[in-house]
Protein backbone atom coordinates (compact mmCIF):
# COMPACT_ATOMS: atom_id res chain seq x y z
CA UNK A 1 0.00 0.00 0.00
CA UNK A 2 1.66 3.49 -0.97
CA UNK A 3 2.04 6.03 1.90
CA UNK A 4 0.12 9.34 1.59
CA UNK A 5 2.01 12.04 0.88
CA UNK A 6 1.95 15.09 3.52
CA UNK A 7 0.40 17.94 1.78
CA UNK A 8 3.08 21.03 2.27
CA UNK A 9 0.29 23.57 2.45
CA UNK A 10 -0.77 21.71 5.44
CA UNK A 11 2.22 22.15 6.87
CA UNK A 12 3.02 25.51 6.36
CA UNK A 13 -0.72 26.33 7.84
CA UNK A 14 0.23 24.26 11.06
CA UNK A 15 3.56 25.83 11.02
CA UNK A 16 1.69 29.31 10.90
CA UNK A 17 -0.47 28.20 13.38
CA UNK A 18 1.85 26.63 16.13
CA UNK A 19 4.05 30.62 15.55
CA UNK A 20 1.06 32.71 16.06
CA UNK A 21 -0.01 30.82 19.35
CA UNK A 22 3.44 31.10 20.81
CA UNK A 23 3.69 34.84 20.03
CA UNK A 24 0.30 35.45 21.81
CA UNK A 25 1.64 33.36 24.61
CA UNK A 26 4.61 35.37 24.37
CA UNK A 27 2.74 38.89 24.12
CA UNK A 28 0.44 37.91 27.32
CA UNK A 29 3.07 36.97 29.29
CA UNK A 30 4.35 40.24 29.01
CA UNK A 31 1.63 42.12 29.16
CA UNK A 32 1.13 40.05 32.18
CA UNK A 33 5.27 41.13 33.53
CA UNK A 34 4.26 44.63 32.17
CA UNK A 35 1.16 44.87 34.51
CA UNK A 36 3.27 43.58 37.47
CA UNK A 37 6.32 45.47 37.06
CA UNK A 38 3.78 48.53 37.17
CA UNK A 39 2.21 47.34 40.02
CA UNK A 40 5.31 46.83 42.11
CA UNK A 41 8.18 48.96 40.62
CA UNK A 42 6.00 52.09 40.23
CA UNK A 43 2.93 52.58 41.93
CA UNK A 44 3.60 50.77 45.42
CA UNK A 45 7.23 52.52 45.71
CA UNK A 46 5.88 56.10 44.37
CA UNK A 47 3.59 55.59 47.30
CA UNK A 48 5.99 54.33 50.03
CA UNK A 49 8.39 56.73 49.11
CA UNK A 50 5.43 59.67 49.38
CA UNK A 51 4.52 58.74 52.10
CA UNK A 52 7.97 58.65 53.79
CA UNK A 53 8.34 62.71 52.46
CA UNK A 54 5.07 63.54 53.85
CA UNK A 55 5.87 62.06 57.41
CA UNK A 56 9.49 63.76 57.13
CA UNK A 57 7.37 67.14 56.63
CA UNK A 58 5.03 66.62 59.62
CA UNK A 59 9.05 65.59 61.64
CA UNK A 60 10.55 68.57 60.80
CA UNK A 61 7.55 71.21 61.53
CA UNK A 62 6.30 69.88 64.99
CA UNK A 63 10.90 70.18 65.40
CA UNK A 64 10.79 73.66 63.62
CA UNK A 65 7.68 74.82 65.99
CA UNK A 66 9.99 74.12 69.18
CA UNK A 67 12.77 75.07 68.99
CA UNK A 68 12.97 77.52 66.12
CA UNK A 69 15.91 74.99 64.27
CA UNK A 70 15.93 71.93 62.53
CA UNK A 71 19.62 71.28 62.71
CA UNK A 72 19.70 70.79 66.50
CA UNK A 73 17.58 69.88 69.89
CA UNK A 74 18.35 71.60 73.31
CA UNK A 75 20.20 68.92 75.16
CA UNK A 76 20.10 66.38 72.20
CA UNK A 77 22.39 63.10 71.89
CA UNK A 78 25.29 62.97 68.97
CA UNK A 79 23.26 60.47 67.07
CA UNK A 80 19.98 62.83 67.26
CA UNK A 81 21.00 63.92 63.57
CA UNK A 82 17.88 62.77 61.00
CA UNK A 83 17.38 66.73 60.39
CA UNK A 84 21.25 67.64 60.95
CA UNK A 85 21.19 69.98 58.05
CA UNK A 86 24.75 71.51 58.50
CA UNK A 87 23.65 74.93 58.79
CA UNK A 88 22.44 74.82 55.03
CA UNK A 89 18.85 75.09 56.05
CA UNK A 90 16.91 78.18 57.87
CA UNK A 91 14.28 78.83 59.78
CA UNK A 92 12.50 81.63 60.31
CA UNK A 93 9.57 82.68 62.55
CA UNK A 94 7.04 85.91 61.78
CA UNK A 95 5.60 85.77 65.14
CA UNK A 96 3.15 88.95 63.63
CA UNK A 97 1.47 87.18 60.69
CA UNK A 98 2.04 83.29 62.15
CA UNK A 99 4.08 81.84 59.61
CA UNK A 100 7.40 79.92 60.06
CA UNK A 101 9.29 79.15 57.04
CA UNK A 102 11.99 76.50 56.90
CA UNK A 103 14.11 77.58 53.76
CA UNK A 104 16.92 75.05 52.07
CA UNK A 105 17.54 77.62 49.53
CA UNK A 106 18.94 76.27 46.29
CA UNK A 107 20.34 72.84 47.83
CA UNK A 108 20.62 71.59 51.29
CA UNK A 109 21.88 68.10 51.91
CA UNK A 110 20.65 66.48 55.08
CA UNK A 111 22.45 63.87 57.41
CA UNK A 112 20.07 61.36 56.03
CA UNK A 113 21.46 61.71 52.47
CA UNK A 114 18.59 63.24 50.78
CA UNK A 115 18.79 66.53 48.63
CA UNK A 116 16.00 69.42 49.59
CA UNK A 117 15.53 72.72 48.00
CA UNK A 118 12.63 75.31 48.19
CA UNK A 119 10.46 75.98 50.94
CA UNK A 120 8.38 74.95 53.43
CA UNK A 121 5.77 77.06 54.56
CA UNK A 122 3.76 76.98 57.77
CA UNK A 123 1.02 79.28 58.82
CA UNK A 124 -0.12 78.84 62.14
CA UNK A 125 -3.22 79.61 64.91
CA UNK A 126 -3.44 78.56 68.49
CA UNK A 127 0.16 78.21 69.49
CA UNK A 128 2.44 75.51 68.72
CA UNK A 129 2.63 71.82 67.28
CA UNK A 130 2.35 70.43 70.51
CA UNK A 131 -0.70 72.91 71.63
CA UNK A 132 -4.29 71.63 72.25
CA UNK A 133 -6.42 73.30 69.79
CA UNK A 134 -3.52 74.49 67.67
CA UNK A 135 -3.66 74.22 63.63
CA UNK A 136 -1.38 74.34 61.12
CA UNK A 137 -1.25 74.80 57.23
CA UNK A 138 1.81 73.35 55.72
CA UNK A 139 2.00 74.65 51.70
CA UNK A 140 5.64 74.79 49.50
CA UNK A 141 7.00 76.88 47.41
CA UNK A 142 9.51 75.33 44.95
CA UNK A 143 10.38 72.41 47.44
CA UNK A 144 12.13 69.30 46.02
CA UNK A 145 13.49 66.31 47.77
CA UNK A 146 15.91 64.34 45.56
CA UNK A 147 14.71 65.80 42.06
CA UNK A 148 11.01 65.00 43.07
CA UNK A 149 8.64 68.03 43.19
CA UNK A 150 6.93 67.98 46.09
CA UNK A 151 3.27 70.53 46.06
CA UNK A 152 -0.13 70.61 48.11
CA UNK A 153 -1.45 71.51 51.04
CA UNK A 154 -1.57 69.60 54.74
CA UNK A 155 -3.40 70.81 57.34
CA UNK A 156 -2.50 69.93 61.08
CA UNK A 157 -4.74 70.24 64.09
CA UNK A 158 -3.95 69.30 67.44
CA UNK A 159 -6.67 66.93 68.71
CA UNK A 160 -4.94 67.07 72.25
CA UNK A 161 -5.48 63.80 74.39
CA UNK A 162 -6.66 60.26 73.33
CA UNK A 163 -8.09 57.80 75.70
CA UNK A 164 -4.83 56.73 75.71
CA UNK A 165 -3.07 59.72 77.06
CA UNK A 166 -1.20 59.91 73.92
CA UNK A 167 -1.13 63.08 72.01
CA UNK A 168 -2.85 63.43 68.57
CA UNK A 169 -3.29 65.58 65.42
CA UNK A 170 -5.57 65.57 62.46
CA UNK A 171 -3.99 65.57 59.32
CA UNK A 172 -5.95 66.73 55.98
CA UNK A 173 -4.04 66.16 52.97
CA UNK A 174 -5.35 67.93 50.07
CA UNK A 175 -3.55 67.56 46.40
CA UNK A 176 -0.37 66.78 47.65
CA UNK A 177 1.60 65.96 44.92
CA UNK A 178 4.63 64.23 43.35
CA UNK A 179 6.51 65.43 40.31
CA UNK A 180 9.49 63.09 39.00
CA UNK A 181 12.19 64.07 36.64
CA UNK A 182 10.29 62.33 33.46
CA UNK A 183 7.32 64.87 34.00
CA UNK A 184 5.05 61.84 35.77
CA UNK A 185 2.98 62.81 38.65
CA UNK A 186 1.31 61.10 41.15
CA UNK A 187 -1.67 63.03 43.65
CA UNK A 188 -2.76 61.87 46.74
CA UNK A 189 -5.64 63.21 49.25
CA UNK A 190 -5.88 61.64 52.64
CA UNK A 191 -7.33 61.75 56.06
CA UNK A 192 -5.23 60.53 59.03
CA UNK A 193 -4.34 60.96 62.86
CA UNK A 194 -1.19 60.98 63.41
CA UNK A 195 -0.37 59.69 67.40
CA UNK A 196 2.64 60.38 69.20
CA UNK A 197 3.26 56.94 71.55
CA UNK A 198 6.45 57.95 72.89
CA UNK A 199 8.76 60.47 73.79
CA UNK A 200 6.13 63.47 74.77
CA UNK A 201 6.96 66.01 77.56
CA UNK A 202 11.05 65.72 77.43
CA UNK A 203 13.52 68.06 74.87
CA UNK A 204 14.33 65.08 73.36
CA UNK A 205 13.97 64.34 69.18
CA UNK A 206 15.33 61.12 68.86
CA UNK A 207 12.92 59.05 71.36
CA UNK A 208 9.42 60.70 69.93
CA UNK A 209 7.53 58.18 68.19
CA UNK A 210 4.53 58.52 65.96
CA UNK A 211 1.61 56.03 64.61
CA UNK A 212 -0.37 57.01 61.58
CA UNK A 213 -3.97 55.60 60.63
CA UNK A 214 -6.05 56.54 58.36
CA UNK A 215 -7.13 56.57 54.14
CA UNK A 216 -6.30 57.75 50.83
CA UNK A 217 -7.10 58.44 47.69
CA UNK A 218 -4.21 58.61 44.82
CA UNK A 219 -4.09 59.06 41.40
CA UNK A 220 -1.52 58.78 38.92
CA UNK A 221 -0.54 61.25 35.76
CA UNK A 222 -1.41 57.70 33.53
CA UNK A 223 -4.92 57.91 34.98
CA UNK A 224 -4.40 54.98 37.33
CA UNK A 225 -6.75 55.55 40.35
CA UNK A 226 -6.05 53.94 43.88
CA UNK A 227 -7.59 53.98 47.17
CA UNK A 228 -5.67 53.20 50.43
CA UNK A 229 -5.85 52.22 53.82
CA UNK A 230 -3.03 53.23 56.42
CA UNK A 231 -2.45 51.29 59.64
CA UNK A 232 -0.25 51.60 62.54
CA UNK A 233 2.52 53.45 59.81
CA UNK A 234 5.23 53.81 62.48
CA UNK A 235 7.90 56.95 62.44
CA UNK A 236 10.52 56.52 65.44
CA UNK A 237 12.11 59.45 65.11
CA UNK A 238 15.91 57.60 65.82
CA UNK A 239 15.47 56.66 62.08
CA UNK A 240 15.60 58.28 58.89
CA UNK A 241 12.42 55.65 57.71
CA UNK A 242 9.09 54.54 58.41
CA UNK A 243 10.30 51.25 60.25
CA UNK A 244 6.69 49.20 59.93
CA UNK A 245 3.04 49.15 59.53
CA UNK A 246 0.99 48.64 55.93
CA UNK A 247 -0.92 50.89 53.62
CA UNK A 248 -3.41 48.50 51.36
CA UNK A 249 -4.28 49.67 47.80
CA UNK A 250 -7.20 48.70 46.18
CA UNK A 251 -7.53 50.00 42.64
CA UNK A 252 -10.93 50.08 40.80
CA UNK A 253 -12.13 46.56 39.93
CA UNK A 254 -8.35 45.60 40.51
CA UNK A 255 -6.54 43.09 43.14
CA UNK A 256 -5.41 43.99 46.32
CA UNK A 257 -1.94 44.85 46.79
CA UNK A 258 -0.15 45.49 50.19
CA UNK A 259 2.76 48.00 50.92
CA UNK A 260 4.65 46.78 54.09
CA UNK A 261 7.02 48.19 56.02
CA UNK A 262 8.86 45.65 57.75
CA UNK A 263 9.02 44.30 61.59
CA UNK A 264 10.67 47.72 62.99
CA UNK A 265 14.04 47.71 61.74
CA UNK A 266 15.97 50.92 60.87
CA UNK A 267 16.32 50.36 56.93
CA UNK A 268 14.70 52.02 53.74
CA UNK A 269 13.41 48.98 52.29
CA UNK A 270 9.32 48.00 52.74
CA UNK A 271 8.16 45.37 50.15
CA UNK A 272 4.84 45.22 48.20
CA UNK A 273 2.83 42.12 47.96
CA UNK A 274 -0.12 40.86 45.13
CA UNK A 275 -1.47 37.85 44.32
CA UNK A 276 1.25 35.99 46.37
CA UNK A 277 4.10 37.58 44.58
CA UNK A 278 6.27 40.05 46.47
CA UNK A 279 9.01 42.78 45.51
CA UNK A 280 11.15 44.87 47.88
CA UNK A 281 11.63 48.47 47.22
CA UNK A 282 13.72 51.25 48.26
CA UNK A 283 12.00 54.43 50.41
CA UNK A 284 14.97 56.69 49.06
CA UNK A 285 13.46 58.72 46.39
Amino acid sequence: MMKKKKNPFTLLTIGFAVTALLMTSACKKDNQNSDNKDDFSNSASDMGQVENIYSDVDNMVAQASETGAIDQRLAAPAEDLQFNFSGCALVTRDTVNHTLTIDFGTGCTGQDGRLRSGKVIVTYTGGGYFTPGASWTITFDNYFVNSRHIEGTRTVTNNGFNSSNNMNWHISAVNMKVTRTDGTWRTWNSERTREMIAGYGDSLHINDIYKVNGTATSTHSSGDVFNAVITDLIRDNSCYWITSGTIAITPPNGVLRTIDFGNGNCDDLATVTKNGNVVTFHLRP
